[in-house]
């Protein structure tokens, strides 16, 4: 098993707070973070500005907040790695488990209370299929 802690981000408070201690643990246990963004929907857009014109990806903006949760853990010291997957974000977060033979997967509880865990939320869904162990960051 690799020292690969992997951490789920989405932009959202609760997954900066769980990224926090990801990388937190990262250093603590001398292993690289992972920091992951899942995107359902694969979508081409293009943009054209003055005379120049990009196509942006699904794929690119969900890099980019996996980029930007990565600048805000740059001081903790962590040896820091980042990635989009395509797909839902408990399966995005196995698969690259399972890929990168990872130690541990962190994840925020949002959701996970009252009628969240009888219809399923992100930590639930990762907790129950997850090929490593998983940290539940309290968040809320």
């Amino acid at each position: 098993m690799a020292n690969i802690i992997i951490v789920g981000v989405d932009g959202s408070d609760t997954a900066r707070k769980a990224a926090q201690t990801a990388a937190e643990l990262a250093v603590a246990t001398g292993a690289t973070l992972h920091v992951l963004t899942a995107f359902d929907k694969a979508e081409i857009e293009q943009i054209e500005v003055g005379g120049d014109t990009w196509d942006v990806s699904s794929y690119d903006e969900a890099e980019s907040v996996a980029d930007g949760a990565a600048q805000t853990l740059k001081d903790t010291g962590a040896i820091i790695e980042v990635s989009a997957s395509h797909g839902k974000p408990a399966d995005a977060l196995v698969e690259k488990a399972k890929s990168l033979d990872a130690r541990l997967i962190v994840v925020g509880n949002r959701r996970v209370q009252g009628i969240g865990r009888l219809l399923g939320s992100v930590a639930s869904s990762v907790a129950q299929h997850a090929p490593c162990d998983v940290y539940i960051v309290k968040t809320v």
